[in-house]
């Protein structure tokens, strides 16, 4: 479900730059899901398969794929950019299930 969710946003902005958004985009997110589902506890099937399908949006091997396919400066962005966002979506997702769990 996650490589669907990455291909569809491949497909619907192609070029470099917007490949670059759509991936560091879907990494926030998918990484805000995955920690605020493990946050607040993997307790049932239905969150265990969402989780899966954060981990499969946020492939690391698509990140690594895209990196050393882009001219250089494309390659630098995706290089920090994919992986800070994934923190900053993680820390997000930590947040959350903290403030929802008060």
């Amino acid at each position: 479900m996650g490589a669907l969710v990455r291909y569809g946003a491949a497909t619907a902005w192609p070029l470099p730059r917007h490949v670059f958004v759509s991936t560091t985009v879907t990494a926030a997110i998918a990484f805000a899901v995955a920690g605020f589902l493990v946050a607040a506890g993997l307790t049932s099937a239905l969150r265990v398969a969402v989780f899966g399908a954060c981990a499969s949006a946020a492939s690391l091997s698509a990140w690594a794929v895209l990196t050393i396919s882009q001219p250089p400066k494309l390659s630098i962005g995706f290089l920090i950019g994919t992986p800070a966002a994934a923190v900053a979506g993680l820390l997000c997702g930590l947040l959350a299930a903290r403030m929802v769990a008060r």
